[in-house]
């Protein structure tokens, strides 16, 4: 007995040997190495000529308008763009959701966005809301109103990144059309016998009964929303004064373009540590909302 147990153990650790392996290599040993240099005054990752700082990147980190500037653009994403990305896929997947003639080919359709590098997409958008020459502009050019600097505007490029984000959301809208498709119809049905309102059976039925799928999909929308890089910087560099200017597009350019490798690693622990704990919160807080086969 004890002889299987331990040849059940040792196969054990020879299965997980390759993500023990993985994991110690692609984020152990380069989180500890981030953790490292956040100490230092390193300007080049690899630098062997810095010295160690103490704690003065984190407080120089607080005092860089540019730095909260960009943290307050990625707050914004995560409070206001989670929740209408998360409510977008969710009516997606409702409206994909009806038996209808050609469901199928509209489901396609309604995918067909995700799979398209993200690039392609933004460059498309670009074209769309340009102001001299999109397509949005020569529509409303045609019905008398004036051109709209949409791409160039503070207060219009943040809805624009939001509304590409759920035009891209083809992943979320299968998950929930998953949760959907596994209702119990007969739930329906006596509700329905019951004189229940479309109404309350959607908020008394199908959300409590899809409500693990929305926790999945929240957490993953809100690690990408506080991850933003590609769309604030191929849609508009950043945004006029800094409008569209994300946490990850900060570090990026503290790395790469200011040579300030230290103060990038600094960041990356300060985005790791607010990720670490939002996600802690939700965990938390799904206690209140989530139900597991019908119950709390």
């Amino acid at each position: 007995m004890n002889r299987l147990r331990k040849y059940d153990t040792l196969l054990f650790f020879l299965f997980i040997l390759p993500w023990i392996i993985g994991f110690i290599t692609f984020f152990l040993f380069p989180f500890g190495t981030s953790v490292f240099y956040a100490f230092t005054d390193a300007r080049l990752p690899g630098a062997t000529n810095f010295n160690f700082v103490g704690i003065d990147n984190f407080t120089h980190m607080m005092d860089d308008p540019i730095f909260l500037k960009s943290l307050m653009n990625t707050m914004f994403f995560v409070v206001f763009g989670v929740p209408i990305v998360t409510a977008g896929m969710l009516g997606l997947a409702m409206l994909l959701n009806f038996n209808v003639k050609g469901i199928a080919l509209f489901r396609t359709f309604f995918y067909l966005p995700t799979l398209v590098p993200i690039v392609a997409t933004v460059i498309i958008w670009r074209l769309v809301f340009n102001s001299e020459f999109g397509i949005l502009n020569a529509g409303l050019g045609a019905l008398g109103i004036g051109k709209v600097d949409w791409i160039g505007g503070e207060h219009t490029i943040k809805p624009i990144i939001i509304m590409l984000q759920v035009w891209i959301s083809g992943s979320g809208v299968l998950i929930f059309l998953a949760a959907l498709k596994n209702v119990p119809r007969h739930l329906y049905e006596a509700a329905a016998i019951d004189g229940a309102s479309g109404i309350r059976r959607f908020f008394q039925i199908t959300l409590p009964m899809i409500s693990p799928s929305i926790l999945f999909v929240i957490i993953i929308q809100t690690m990408y929303n506080f991850q933003m890089f590609t769309e604030a910087l191929l849609l508009s560099k950043g945004g006029p004064n800094y409008s569209a200017y994300t946490f990850v597009y900060n570090i990026y350019k503290s790395a790469f373009t200011d040579l300030k490798f230290s103060m990038a690693m600094t960041q990356s622990i300060f985005l790791f540590a607010v990720i670490s704990l939002v996600t802690l919160i939700l965990m938390k807080v799904s206690n209140r909302f989530v139900y597991y086969e019908g119950e709390r």
